[in-house]
């Protein structure tokens, strides 16, 4: 049979979620303990590929089995073998032609800024701190220009054989006290996608760029043209999307820190 697994983890001790050998990640983590758990060598596959440093709240990863142990047995023995910044979830039989990352219409993704002039150790590997103060009307103007089907070339980190048309259904900026949140939903992102999108928006709320320039750089074409890229750590993927296949993530990252006790403690 066939599983997905609703995933979360923080992504600070490990090089990203795709196997490597010989240093940590994800994809080895939960493979080691599927193997720990059903006695198999199994290779998942994960719908999204996220960078050394990103998080997830709402990663999907499938694989095939033939363990008999019921969902929920099977959830709290993996939860045993995996390292505490790791979790799964969620689980649910899925058909045998469902896969991770093929299967999905769309990928939710959050960039958390600490927009305040002081840092904070408590939140260095949890948001991205800007000390200057951000025009949060001009970074959505920018923002809006992302929208639709198009090349996102210019915010590729690299290219390869990949078509650098992506299709963005959402970009909206908000903000919750002192945080910013960037959330995009689009089909599928190309390498670094989210996080040149970010570091550009970032220079369009300090002044740094124009609402002009931005939109020549975001029709340029050129791979890589946005040279900036925001760290990792701010970067969270939020929930993948399927027709037939529904994961509730729960709480996303910013309704964590909104609750009025930490909100109060954190801008205090």
């Amino acid at each position: 049979m066939k599983l997905a697994l609703l995933i979360e983890y923080d992504g600070t001790n490990y090089c990203g979620f795709q196997y490597q050998t010989n240093v940590p990640t994800i994809q080895g983590e939960l493979e080691k303990a599927i193997k720990r758990v059903t006695g198999e060598e199994v290779r998942i596959k994960g719908a999204g590929r996220t960078d050394a440093g990103v998080h997830a709240r709402g990663q999907v990863v499938s694989f095939e089995t033939q363990t008999p142990l019921p969902s929920s047995s099977l959830v709290k023995a993996l939860n045993s073998y995996l390292p505490d910044d790791i979790v799964v979830r969620d689980v649910r039989e899925v058909p045998g032609n469902f896969d991770a990352r093929r299967s999905a219409r769309s990928r939710e993704y959050c960039y958390v800024i600490l927009n305040s002039p002081l840092r904070s150790p408590l939140l260095r590997n949890r948001a991205l701190q800007v000390s200057g103060e951000l025009d949060l009307e001009a970074m959505s103007q920018g923002s809006r220009m992302l929208l639709g089907e198009r090349s996102f070339a210019p915010f590729a980190g690299s290219l390869g054989r990949r078509n650098p048309v992506r299709r963005v259904f959402r970009a909206e900026l908000g903000r919750e006290d002192k945080f910013i949140f960037f959330d995009v939903e689009a089909d599928s992102f190309l390498p670094q996608q989210m996080r040149r999108m970010m570091a550009a928006l970032i220079r369009v709320g300090l002044g740094k760029l124009g609402l002009q320039e931005f939109q020549e750089l975001a029709e340029c074409n050129v791979v890589g043209a946005a040279k900036a890229v925001a760290p990792p750590y701010g970067l969270y993927l939020v929930r993948v999307n399927y027709a037939d296949v529904q994961f509730d993530p729960g709480w996303l990252p910013w309704e964590i820190w909104a609750m009025e006790s930490v909100r109060t403690w954190v801008t205090s």
